[in-house]
């Protein structure tokens, strides 16, 4: 008898309250996918592509109960700004 499954990463996805994270409402990661939800508006959701660095070192913040000491916002901020993270533009047909 051979059994044979394929192993795959679920989707990390974690919500915060204003006064654990001022910019972050909610964060969802998904492979290379990573959509954010920030506190100044929580009815639009941002897609962006990630690089895999960047996908490990964004999940292990996240897996930590305080972040690691990190300021959320600031971790995507730089991600940003150094390419590692790079906006996703979806048309509206």
């Amino acid at each position: 008898m051979s059994v044979s499954f394929e192993i795959t990463k679920a989707p990390i996805f974690r919500t915060f309250s204003i006064d654990e994270s001022s910019a972050i409402r909610n964060i969802e990661i998904d492979e290379d996918l990573v959509e954010i939800v920030f506190q100044s508006n929580h009815e639009k959701a941002y897609a962006f592509k990630a690089t895999s660095r960047y996908v490990v070192y964004l999940t292990e913040i996240l897996k930590s109960p305080d972040l690691l000491g990190f300021s959320l916002g600031s971790v995507i901020a730089k991600g940003r700004k150094v390419g590692d993270l790079q906006q996703i533009e979806f048309s509206e047909d």
